[in-house]
Formats: C-alpha cells, structure tokens, sequence
C-alpha cells in the first residue's frame, strides 16, 4: 500500500489531515526494523570481512616467508654440493700421490 497515493485521495477528502493507519503504523515500524536489522548485519559482514583480509595477510606472510626458507634452502645445498665436489677432487688428488708413493717405496 502506497502511504503518499492514499494520503493525497483520502486526505483531500477528510480536509487535508494526515492519516495514521494502523496499516501504515505498522509499515513503518516494519520498515525501521528490517533497516535496523540490516546495518546489523552489514556491520558483522563488514567485520567477517576484516578478520577475514588479516587472515589472508597472515597466510601471505607466512608463504613468502617458506618461499624464503626454501632459497636459502637450496642455497645451502648448492653451497654444500660445491663443497662436496671440492672434497672429492681433493680425495682424487691424495689417491694419486698416495699411488704415487707406493710406486716410488717400490
């Protein structure tokens, strides 16, 4: 039911008063409270919304910082490859001179 349309035929006929259905009343209580409970819970989405961009700030976080973990990681093992190889060819090069002195004692 349209307040204004029935305001303006009704009211032109009782003189101009403005009328206070109890259907209108009851409208406008309506209306006030689904208002009312809407910005409720816009308020909580919005807060679901909040907690919600921190969690995925704090998972962001915590995924550059095992990308981090993972280079320096295999940084390590490149490191240790190097020095692994290192040792080999120094190992290489004792069992030559050991080679060598055994044949030299002979």
């Amino acid at each position: 039911m349209n307040h204004e349309k029935v305001q303006e035929k009704v009211g032109g006929i009782i003189g101009g008063k403005v009328l206070d259905l109890p259907d209108f009343k009851v409208f406008r209580e309506g209306k006030a409270e689904g208002l009312k409970e809407g910005e409720k819970e816009r308020q909580q989405m919005a807060q679901e919304i909040k907690e919600g961009e921190k969690e995925r700030q704090q998972m962001a976080q915590e995924i550059k910082e095992g990308e981090e973990k993972c280079q320096q990681m295999a940084q390590e093992i490149k490191e240790s490859e190097k020095e692994r190889q290192q040792m080999a060819e120094e190992l290489e090069v004792l069992k030559r001179e050991l080679e060598q002195l055994k044949k030299d004692e002979s």
